[in-house]
């Protein structure tokens, strides 16, 4: 759900350079971020010189008028070591694309509340559907909780509504209704704490779906395997090997 928005000194950039620095952006914060590629919003404002100011040598940083600062409004929920892989591999990908020196590549993360976001229609969409906020799509039941053998990807009224109608509703209304969108616990949080519980109960069926959601909501592949390390120690080593080898075969 980043928004970002970037100044620079007018004339310092061609219309088609500013795509190639947008993309760059978009493509490492898929990388790190785990964006998806609808969630995709920017704008550039070109100032006057008199209006941009700068100091060309702050922190040993050899600047140029070609400086850019990027403000990415984002969430609050990476780690510091997925925003230093970010800075990196934007400062990469936007000199690789535009022919911007990384010096002049200037990045500040500004992190907020799901709860002060609206995408439109008068909406809080990433609290009131906090399990598909990170794709920014309208809320579904999910889509392969697959606890019957072979049961196809499909709803949850399809696996289950036949067979135990009111397991699938009590599915769809409480557990991704009302518990998920309980906001004194982050999407993030929910998901971390569901992979620790079904790895330490070994219901490995369950988990290629919870890690997918986990991705969504902003866990990478690096941090659950972090958890279930950790799992090790308390939940046992089998369990925990286990859930790595479905982390492995889910996430490459």
């Amino acid at each position: 759900m980043p928004f970002i928005r970037t100044d620079y000194q007018q004339q310092a950039y061609r219309s088609e350079q500013l795509k190639q620095i947008s993309e760059g952006l978009m493509q490492a914060l898929q990388e790190h971020f785990q964006v998806p590629d609808k969630d995709y919003f920017q704008v550039f404002h070109a100032h006057e010189q008199w209006q941009f100011m700068y100091d060309d040598h702050y922190l040993d940083v050899e600047r140029s008028d070609r400086l850019l600062y990027i403000q990415i409004t984002l969430g609050s929920e990476r780690s510091v070591e997925q925003k230093k892989a970010f800075y990196k591999r934007a400062a990469e990908l936007v000199e690789q694309r535009a022919g911007v020196r990384q010096q002049d590549v200037f990045i500040t993360l500004l992190e907020t509340g799901l709860e002060n976001w609206s995408f439109g229609n008068g909406q809080a969409q990433m609290i009131e559907r906090p399990s598909m906020a990170a794709r920014g799509q309208q809320y579904t039941p999910p889509t392969a909780i697959q606890t019957i053998p072979d049961a196809p990807v499909s709803d949850v009224q399809q696996v289950y509504g036949e067979l135990a109608p009111d397991f699938a509703r009590y599915s769809e209304e409480v557990l991704f209704g009302d518990l998920w969108r309980n906001p004194e616990l982050s999407p993030r949080e929910r998901s971390l704490l569901t992979i620790a519980a079904l790895v330490a109960g070994r219901h490995t069926s369950q988990l290629p779906y919870h890690i997918e959601l986990a991705q969504q909501n902003g866990l990478h592949a690096t941090e659950l395997a972090a958890a279930m390390t950790h799992l090790a120690f308390y939940a046992g080593w089998p369990a925990a090997a286990a859930g790595l080898l479905v982390l492995k075969e889910h996430t490459g």
